[in-house]
């Protein structure tokens, strides 16, 4: 299972960075997966499609509006913030 958490950052840094065990911290832990958003099995790559958005306006000839428009090259080069479930992929198959 695949999970995204939102963990304070000081709670990040104190687990990870201080060499120090702190049981209190443990609870923080649990509490931000517990919060978490379980990822589908079998997702595919997951990307910021706000970046994508960003750069990629133009001006409509017709009615003279910006529009977003995004092409397929851009979509397939974003950067992958978290891999396809290629686990999920594999035992499909069986």
């Amino acid at each position: 299972m695949q999970i995204v958490i939102d963990i304070d950052d000081n709670l990040y840094t104190k687990i990870f960075n201080n060499g120090v065990d702190n049981y209190n911290d443990v609870f923080g832990m649990v509490k931000a997966i517990r919060n978490g958003t379980p990822l589908l099995k079998g997702h595919g790559d997951l990307i910021d499609r706000d970046e994508l958005l960003a750069d990629s306006y133009c001006i409509d000839a017709w009615s003279g509006d910006e529009v977003n428009i995004v092409d397929v090259m851009t979509v397939k080069m974003a950067d992958t913030i978290i891999e396809a479930d290629k686990e999920s992929e594999e035992s499909d198959g069986d």
